[in-house]
C-alpha cells in the first residue's frame, strides 16, 4: 500500500516538528532532513513510522510556510523507492561531526558500532527546550547482520527505540542563575572578609601596644642609654637578631627579654593595665580605652606562645572569604559553584582556574599582612608625620622624620619573581583567547564562528550546549573538535605544576603569618619599619617552572589551531 502525500506529511511533521520552522520554498538544512525522512518513510511504505500528527493550517502566521514546505516535500517523496539511507536523530555532544555514543541509553545497534566513515552528518540543531540534536544517515547496506534494526530512530519521539523510550522527550535539568543563593553567599563572604580584616588589624594594634608596655622596662634602640633591660636586636656593626644575647633563655627572668615581652603581651591580651594612680603594691587596673579593648579581643584569637603572634585564623578566614566570593559569583550567574572558571564555550577553563587559585592565595596574604602592618604602624606614621611637619617648619636639614616617613611602607611589597607569577596568571587567559579568537594564529576560516555550534565558538574548537554540561575533566581534555575526549598531556602537566607551586607558596605564606616573633616586632620598631615588609620571597627556579608550564600550554593551543583535528563527515 502506497502512502498518500497527506500521510507522509503527517509522519514528517510528527518526527521533525521539534526541529523548528523552515523556509516555505523547501530550502535549508532542516527541510533537507525532512526530505530524507519523507523519502525513507515512502520507500518503507510507513513501516517503522507509526507516529502521525495533524499539521497546522497553511494560513498559520508562524508555521504556515513550514507546513507548505512539508506538503511539497511529501508530494515529491511519494515515488521514492527502496533502498533509502537509514536515519537517526540523536542527542548531540561537543563533537557535532560524530555520533554521540556516551548517552544513556546509547544509540541502538548498529549505530553505536559503526565506524565514523560509515555515517554522514546531516544537521546540528538546537531545539526549543534548549537541547541540541545531530542528524546522521547511513547506507542501507550496513543493516547486514543486524536483523530487526530500525530504519529510523528518533531520540525525541522514541520512534525506533527499544520499548518506545524517548530519551530526549522531557527537557533536561539545566543550570540556572541562582541570584538569591549568590547574594546570600556574597553576604557571608563579606562578613568573613570583615572579620578577617578586623582580626589582622587588631593583632597589629595589639603588637604595638605590647611593644609600648615592653619599652617601659626595656631599651630597644641601638646605642640608647638609660634605665631598663638592654633588649636591642641589632648593632651598628652587625645588624642581626642573632646578636641579641638577652633574648636567649635566661634563668634570671628579669634579664630575659622574651619573658619581659611575654609579660607585656599578657597585659594587653587581658586588658588589665596597671593604674598609675593606685597605691604602691596595689593590683588595681585602670579603665581600658577602646583600642586597648579591641586589641585584647584580637589577641585572644592568636596563639600567644613564647611571645609570638599568629595570624593563622585571619589568614584562613581571608582565604575562605575570597573563595566564597568566587562561589557566590558562580551561583549568581550560572547556578554552579565553579561558574567563574566556566568560559564562553561552556567548558571549565584551566587558565581561569589557575588565575582564581593565585588570586585567592596572593590577595589573602596581602590582606592579612597589610592590615597587620597598618595596625602596628598606624600610630608611628602619625608621630612621624607630626615630627616631619615640625622639622619642616623649623627648616631642619636633614629632616630625619621625613626620611623615615618616606621609607616606611605599611603595605608589604611584592618581590620581583612573585610579581612575575601574578603576571603569568593574569596574562595566560588573555593570550589563550587571543590565540583562539583572532587570526594572529591560524586562518580566517578556522577563526570564524561555527554557526552550527551552540556558542558559535571558532570552527575548530569543541564547545558545550550550556554551563550545566561543564565538567572538571574539561581542564585536562583537548579542546579541538575530533579530539575533545582525549587527555592533553600539556594540560595535565600544567595542573600538576600549578598545584605543586601554589600549595608550596601557600604553605610558605602560612609559615610567615603563623609565627610573628617578639624579636621581629622589636627589630621592626627599632628600625622604624613594618613587621611584614614583604610577601614571602620565591626564587627564579619557582618562576621558571611556572613559565615553562604556561609556555607549554599556550604552545599547545597554537599547535591545535595550526594543526586541527581531521573533520569527519
Amino acid at each position: 500500500m502506497t502512502l498518500s502525500s497527506g500521510e507522509l506529511a503527517q509522519i514528517v511533521w510528527a518526527e521533525t516538528k521539534t526541529l523548528g520552522t523552515a523556509p516555505a520554498d523547501g530550502s535549508g538544512s532542516v527541510n533537507g532532513v525532512r526530505r530524507l525522512v519523507a523519502q525513507l518513510a515512502a520507500a518503507m511504505d510507513g513501516t517503522g513510522f507509526e507516529r502521525r500528527d495533524q499539521l497546522p493550517s497553511v494560513q498559520d502566521r508562524e508555521l504556515g510556510g513550514t507546513v507548505r514546505a512539508i506538503l511539497s516535500i511529501a508530494e515529491d517523496a511519494r515515488s521514492a523507492t527502496a533502498p533509502q539511507s537509514r536515519m537517526i536523530i540523536w542527542e548531540a555532544d561537543s563533537n557535532t561531526l560524530q555520533l554521540n555514543t556516551r548517552t544513556s541509553p546509547p544509540p541502538p545497534a548498529p549505530w553505536a558500532d559503526l565506524a565514523a566513515d560509515k555515517i554522514t552528518h546531516q544537521l546540528h540543531q538546537t531545539l526549543v527546550n534548549g537541547q541540541t540534536v545531530d542528524v546522521f544517515t547511513r547506507d542501507a547496506a550496513t543493516d547486514a547482520g543486524s536483523s530487526g534494526a530500525a530504519v529510523f530512530i528518533n531520540a525525541i519521539t522514541g520512534t525506533g527505540m527499544p520499548g518506545g523510550v524517548a530519551p530526549m522527550a522531557e527537557p533536561r535539568a539545566t543550570s540556572k542563575a541562582m541570584p538569591k543563593t549568590g547574594l546570600l553567599l556574597f553576604v557571608v563572604a563579606l562578613a568573613l572578609f570583615v572579620v578577617s580584616a578586623l582580626g589582622s588589624y587588631g593583632m597589629g594594634v595589639g603588637a604595638r601596644l605590647s611593644l609600648g608596655q615592653f619599652v617601659q622596662n626595656a631599651r630597644i634602640a641601638t646605642g640608647s642609654t638609660g634605665a631598663g633591660l638592654d633588649c636591642t636586636v641589632a648593632t651598628a656593626e652587625k645588624p642581626t637578631v642573632l646578636d641579641s644575647v638577652k633574648w636567649r633563655p635566661n634563668a634570671n627572668k628579669d634579664q630575659d627579654c622574651r619573658t619581659q615581652f611575654m609579660a607585656a603581651q599578657s597585659i594587653v591580651a587581658s586588658a588589665q593595665y596597671p593604674d598609675p594612680d593606685a597605691k604602691p603594691g596595689s593590683k588595681a587596673s585602670r579603665q581600658t580605652t577602646w583600642p586597648e579593648w579591641f586589641a585584647s579581643q584580637a589577641l585572644a584569637w592568636s596563639s600567644v606562645v613564647n611571645g609570638t603572634i599568629s595570624l593563622v585564623i585571619p589568614f584562613w578566614l581571608a582565604l575562605l572569604s575570597l573563595l566564597m566570593l568566587f562561589i557566590s559569583c558562580g551561583f549568581g550567574v550560572t547556578g554552579r559553584a565553579l561558574g567563574p572558571i566556566i568560559d564562553e564555550r561552556n567548558r571549565m577553563s584551566l587558565t581561569l582556574a589557575q588565575l582564581a587559585i593565585w588570586s585567592i592565595i596572593l590577595l589573602s596574604g596581602l590582606l592579612v599582612c597589610g592590615l597587620f602592618n597598618y595596625g602596628f604602624g598606624g600610630l608611628l606614621i602619625t608621630e612621624l608625620q607630626q615630627q616631619a611637619a615640625a622639622a619642616t617648619a623649623a627648616k631642619e636639614t636633614p629632616n630625619n622624620a621625613k626620611i623615615a616617613l618616606d621609607a616606611y611602607n605599611l603595605f608589604p611589597s611584592i618581590p620581583f619573581y612573585l610579581a612575575l607569577v601574578g603576571g603569568f596568571a593574569v596574562a595566560t587567559p588573555f593570550l589563550s583567547r587571543l590565540i583562539s579568537n583572532s587570526t594572529i594564529v591560524g586562518t580566517q576560516d578556522q577563526t570564524a564562528p561555527d554557526a552550527a555550534s551552540p556558542t558559535q565558538a571558532p570552527k575548530y574548537l569543541a564547545d558545550k550546549a550550556g554551563p550545566e554540561r561543564a565538567a572538571l575533566a574539561d581542564m585536562v581534555l583537548q579542546e579541538v573538535k575530533g579530539r575533545s575526549d582525549m587527555v592533553d598531556i600539556n594540560r595535565v602537566q600544567h595542573v600538576a605544576i600549578t598545584g605543586i607551586l601554589s600549595i608550596s607558596y601557600l604553605l610558605v605564606l602560612f609559615d610567615v603569618v603563623s609565627n610573628i616573633d617578639a624579636v621581629r616586632i622589636v627589630f621592626a620598631a627599632a628600625q622604624n619599619a613594618s613587621v611584614l615588609t614583604s610577601m614571602p620571597q620565591i626564587d627564579g627556579t619557582f618562576t621558571s617552572l611556572l613559565f615553562v608550564s604556561h609556555a607549554a600550554l599556550l604552545g599547545s593551543k597554537v599547535y591545535d589551531k595550526m594543526v586541527p583535528a581531521k573533520r569527519e563527515g
